[in-house]
C-alpha cells in the first residue's frame, strides 16, 4: 500500500510518498481504509526534529496524526463495529491507505459531514473537548476566551465551547480579516491583538470579573496578561505554545484569585489516557450536533502535495483546517 513516510534526506526530515507494507490486524483492533488526514502544528514539529512519532522502533515513521474513513475489516473480538462504519481517530501514521486502530478510539462521524470534514475535526475535538470538560470543568453559562481563535483546533473549540452551554465566547487573533467567518461559528467578541491589549479588553467586557476559562494555544507571552484577565477561581488551560514556552507569572495574584494553571498535551499520556479521552468525547452526540460542531476546513489538498499543505499551515495565514484527501 502507499503511505507518506517520513524520510531523512541530507540530513533535514521530509515526508514523501513511498511503499510499504499493509499493517497487520491485530486482536481488538479495525482496519481503516483512509480517506482523509488533516494536517497539525505537530507536524512541522515533528520535521524539525523537536517531537517523534509514536512508531514502533522497527516499522517505517509515517506522517499524520489522524485518520478518517471506512471500516474494511474488524477483528474477531471487537462489537459494536461492523464493516462499513464511518470513522474517525487519532492515530499516528495516518496518512496511509491504511492504518489499523484499536475499536475503543475511533469516533463515528457524523452521517451529514465529509471524510474531509472528519478528518479536521478529530485531533481538535479530543483536544479542546479535554481542555473544555476535563481540565477546564466547563460549566454552563461560564465565560471562555480562546488564544489564536483562526486556527484549526481554536476555531473547533469555539463551536464545541457552545454546544456545551458556554456564555460568551471570546478570542484573540492578529487579523481582524477573520472576524465574520468567527463569528459565524459563536465567537461573541474577537479581540485583536495587534491593536489592543487582550486583557484589557476581557474587562472591559466583564465589567471587570473576567473570564472563567481561558483556552492558550499561545503560551508563555500571553501568561501575564492571562492571569489579569482571568476571574476569580478561573482556570487557565496550557493546550499549545505557539508564541513560546516561557512567561511571567504573578504568584500572588495566582493565589488571590485563586486561579488553577493547567497544562495538557496527548505526548505524556498513556494508551489507556488517550482512550479515556475518546470515551469522554462519545459523551457528545456529535449527530445531533452536526450542524453546529460542523469543523472549519480551510482547504483540501491531494495527498501527494503533503510538503505544500505543511507549508500553507506554518505560514500562519489559514482560518480553520488544513486537509489532505488520501485517493
Amino acid at each position: 500500500m502507499q503511505a507518506v513516510l517520513l524520510e531523512t534526506i541530507d540530513g533535514a526530515i521530509a515526508p514523501a510518498l513511498s511503499e510499504m507494507d499493509r499493517p497487520d490486524l491485530r486482536a481488538g483492533c479495525v482496519r481503516i481504509a483512509v480517506r482523509a488526514s488533516s494536517i497539525n502544528r505537530a507536524d512541522l514539529l515533528i520535521r524539525a526534529g523537536t517531537h517523534t512519532l509514536a512508531n514502533s522502533a522497527d516499522a517505517p515513521s509515517v506522517a499524520g496524526l489522524d485518520a478518517c474513513g471506512e471500516v474494511v475489516e474488524v477483528a474477531p473480538d471487537v462489537n459494536g463495529i461492523d464493516s462499513g462504519d464511518r470513522v474517525m481517530a487519532m492515530v499516528p501514521g495516518g496518512l496511509a491507505e491504511e492504518v489499523v486502530v484499536p475499536a475503543a478510539a475511533v469516533v463515528p462521524v457524523p452521517r451529514a459531514w465529509s471524510f474531509s470534514e472528519g478528518a479536521a475535526a478529530v485531533t481538535a475535538l479530543m483536544t479542546e473537548h479535554n481542555a473544555l470538560v476535563t481540565a477546564g470543568r466547563l460549566q454552563p453559562g461560564e465565560t471562555v476566551l480562546v488564544h489564536a481563535a483562526a486556527s484549526g483546533v481554536a476555531t473547533q473549540a469555539i463551536t464545541l465551547a457552545k454546544v456545551l452551554g458556554a456564555g460568551r465566547v471570546f478570542g484573540t487573533t492578529r487579523s481582524h480579516a477573520d472576524s465574520p467567518i468567527l463569528h459565524r461559528l459563536g465567537l461573541d467578541e474577537l479581540i485583536n491583538v495587534s491593536q489592543a491589549n487582550f486583557a484589557d479588553r476581557i474587562l472591559e467586557l466583564t465589567d471587570g470579573g473576567g473570564v472563567d476559562v481561558i483556552l492558550d494555544h499561545v503560551g508563555g507571552p500571553y501568561l501575564e496578561d492571562n492571569l489579569r484577565a482571568a476571574a476569580i477561581k478561573a482556570r487557565i488551560i496550557g493546550v499549545g505554545r505557539l508564541g513560546g514556552a516561557t512567561g511571567t507569572l504573578d504568584m500572588e495574584e495566582l493565589a488571590r484569585k485563586r486561579v488553577e494553571l493547567i497544562g495538557v498535551t496527548f505526548r505524556s499520556r498513556s494508551d489507556e489516557e488517550k482512550l479515556a479521552i475518546v470515551q469522554a468525547l462519545r459523551q457528545v452526540d456529535l449527530g445531533a450536533h452536526a450542524d453546529a460542531l460542523r469543523p472549519l476546513v480551510h482547504r483540501i489538498y491531494p495527498w501527494g502535495k503533503v510538503v505544500e499543505a505543511q507549508k500553507e499551515l506554518a505560514a500562519n495565514a489559514h482560518v480553520g483546517k488544513i486537509v489532505l484527501e488520501i485517493r
